[in-house]
């Protein structure tokens, strides 16, 4: 679990910094908020979706809000089909009350390998394989 922290809170998710993700593909991770401050706290998680180089493709709030007793932690599973990949996930806690935005995670999500990069080692050495089997007998004829 990785967590980023703000003043009255954290936030942490079970994401790697980098990902692998199929554009159009359901993701699965689980998010926890914890109130770190001496008093009950209503937080909300906003999530945003953005280009490599930083451009927002898009950002919103998830529909339901956290309240927190001091010290309290709340965990919660979440299932979201992201259109997009080759791009960076981010996630970040919002306190309601005071309006800041803070604490945030991200992740990038990456395009999985095609079924050329993947099968690249595999025909490597079958190619060597089939040059050693084609050139050393050729060698020893001579």
């Amino acid at each position: 679990m990785r967590y980023a922290a703000m003043i009255a809170g954290k936030l942490g998710w079970s994401l790697e910094p980098k990902v692998s993700h199929r554009a159009g593909g359901i993701l699965q991770l689980t998010v926890t908020i914890e109130n770190t401050s001496g008093e009950t706290r209503e937080f909300q998680v906003w999530i945003g979706l953005f280009t490599l180089d930083g451009s927002v493709i898009a950002t919103f709030p998830l529909p339901d809000t956290f309240n927190g007793a001091a010290g309290a932690t709340t965990s919660f599973n979440l299932t979201v089909k992201i259109d997009y990949s080759n791009c960076i996930l981010q996630a970040s806690l919002y306190d309601i009350a005071t309006g800041e935005m803070g604490a945030a995670l991200q992740a990038t999500l990456e395009p999985p390998a095609g079924a050329i990069e993947q099968l690249t080692p595999a025909l490597s050495g079958m190619m060597a394989v089939g040059l050693f089997g084609a050139v050393i007998p050729a060698m020893l004829k001579e």
